[in-house]
Formats: structure tokens, sequence, C-alpha cells
């Protein structure tokens, strides 16, 4: 699939939203911070599965599979958490081992764990009905939470909590985001988001805390007692209030190239390297200078974690990044032409 400049918007603020929720979150939860990463969260990553489906159509077509893809994405997946278990127990102080358990993950490589069965699924779905799709999807994400088996083995919780997500993406077509763009329904659906980030804001610290973590495969069986039957009705609250933020940001964001559109073409290694970024941050003592207790602190943060975003994709960067994802390409072509 082509370049899209509006896609590669949406993907360059979504990418730069990512790294400030990151950088916010070793931080002491205040009110301000709280608000601030709550909301972020409550659409960053639903609106990137649902972008990368969008682009996933790629993946199946005509009986053509594309394995490479899902061959560099496993390969990325490896050297993340390699790297992760580095740079996270240098950040919480504690020994660096060799023991890495590559099929259970609640960190940031979650997100490309979850890539890998969705483009697996993509074959069999194709062979169903949309709305089957859809249907299947939402049924299994509500009614997963009930399920204590699902967690972070195989980031399975959140796969299946974000397939409605990344299948709404994938069935969606160039012309139903053109139509919905050039209707009045785009700056209703910004005023919508606006409204549910004011009562985010508002309620992080009386009585929305507690279920903020339902949008990412929490199971129900952490709420209290008396909520647990109530699960599948807040994860429906949350599709629905972080489907209203995807469409206020569609709708915001500018359709053409920007100067900093090259962001959304560089989105993966943007989400890798931040993070150990992040870790080594916490490791060299950053935050126990910067802290949240001021809140003009907190806006610094959030300045360096922008140029942080800039700076990850630099060409130098994009060029060593590339490399490294087609070495399993390389190791393919040289052992067909043994």
């Amino acid at each position: 699939m082509e370049r899209d400049d509006y896609f590669d918007n949406v993907k360059g603020a979504l990418i730069t939203l990512v790294v400030i929720g990151h950088f916010l979150l070793p931080m002491e939860r205040t009110r301000f911070v709280g608000s601030l990463i709550n909301i972020i969260y409550l659409f960053h990553m639903p609106m990137f599965a649902m972008v990368s489906g969008y682009f996933a159509k790629s993946i199946y077509r005509q009986g053509k599979y594309r394995t490479d893809k899902v061959i560099r994405l496993a390969w990325l997946y490896i050297l993340f958490k390699i790297a992760v278990n580095v740079t996270q127990n240098l950040a919480a102080g504690t020994p660096v081992t060799g023991h890495i358990d590559f099929f259970r993950e609640d960190g940031a490589p979650w997100y490309l764990m979850a890539m890998i069965w969705w483009y697996l699924s993509i074959p069999c779905m194709t062979e169903l009905r949309p709305g089957a799709v859809m249907g299947i999807c939402l049924c299994l994400g509500i009614l997963g939470g009930y399920q204590e088996s699902l967690g972070d083995t195989l980031a399975m919780s959140r796969t299946i909590t974000f397939a409605p997500f990344f299948y709404g993406g994938y069935y969606l077509k160039r012309t139903q985001v053109e139509k919905f763009l050039d209707s009045r329904h785009g700056w209703m659906s910004v005023a919508g988001a606006f409204c549910i980030a004011a009562v985010t804001a508002l309620g992080t610290k009386w009585f929305l805390e507690p279920y903020i973590g339902i949008i990412y495969g929490m199971n129900y069986g952490r709420l209290a007692p008396e909520a647990y039957a109530w699960g599948g009705i807040v994860r429906i609250i949350c599709y629905l209030w972080g489907t209203v933020m995807i469409l206020g940001m569609m709708a915001a964001v500018p359709r053409n190239r920007q100067w900093w559109t090259f962001l959304g073409e560089r989105t993966l290694q943007i989400y890798i390297l931040h993070r150990l970024l992040r870790d080594m941050m916490e490791y060299w003592g950053f935050y126990r200078i910067f802290t949240s207790a001021y809140r003009r602190t907190v806006v610094l943060v959030i300045v360096l974690a922008v140029l942080a975003a800039f700076a990850l994709a630099a060409p130098q960067i994009t060029n060593g990044f590339r490399r490294i994802q087609k070495i399993p390409d390389m190791l393919y072509k040289k052992w067909r032409s043994v």
C-alpha cells in the first residue's frame, strides 16, 4: 500500500502521544499527571490498532500471504524483549538475568505480539462477513474479561480486547474516511472527544481511576467484588468512549502533508526505541530530579518526550533500524542461494 499523508499524520500524532504517555508513567501520579495519562490511554493504542488494521489489507490478497511481514515482526519482538529485559532491570535496580519468558508479555512489546496474532488470523477472517467478524470480536472482547485464564501469556488478553479496533480498521475503506471527514459528523466527533476528555480529567481522582485499565484487557476480577458483574458493561462504555475519541482525532488531524508527517512513516522504530530510552532515563535518575511536584516540570517532560520522538525518527536511526529489520530477509536469501 502506497504512503498516505493523512494516515501518516494520524500515526505521527499517535506515536507522539505514546512517547508522552510512557515518559509520564514513572512520575508520581498527581491529579494533573493522572488526567493526562488516562486521557491518552483511553484511545491512543486502540487507534493504533485501528490504523494497523487499515494498513493490514496487503497481508493477504488473491490467495497470497505476506509471510515476510510476520517474520519481521517476530524478529523485532525477540530483539525488543531482549533489550527491554536489560533496560527494565537496570531501571528497577535489579540484576540483569538471562532468563526471558518470550511467551508472556505485559509491557511495550505486547503490541508486536498482538500484531502477529492479528496478521495470522486475517486469512481465516476473510472467509467471513465483516459484520460477523466484528460481532465475534466484540463478544470475545467484552466477555473475555470474565475469563481468568486470559492474561499476559502470548499477550492474548490485550490481543482479544483490541481486536475490534484492528478489524474495524481492516474493513475501513478510504472512501468512508473521506466521507466522514467531509461531513459535519467530523467536528461533532471533535466536540464529543473534548467532552469525554474533560470528564476523564475531572473524574480521574474520583470514580474513573479503577476502570481505566479495562480498555487494556484488564480482567474484571481486579475490580471491586460488587463491580465484577458490571465489568462487561464498563468495557462496552470504554469501547464507545474510545471510538468517539478516535473519530475526534481523525477529524482533527490535517489531511495534507505536514512538516512532521515523517514521524508517521517511522512509528515502529520510535515505538521500540523510546521505551528503551525511557528505562535508561529512570536508571540515570532523571525522575528523581524531574518530579511531578510542579506542573511546569510535567510540561517539561512532555516537551522532552516530543523532542525524543523527533530525535528517534532521525534518518541515521531510520537507516540502521531498517537494516536490522531486514536481517531475516537477508538470511532467507542466503539460505536459498546455498
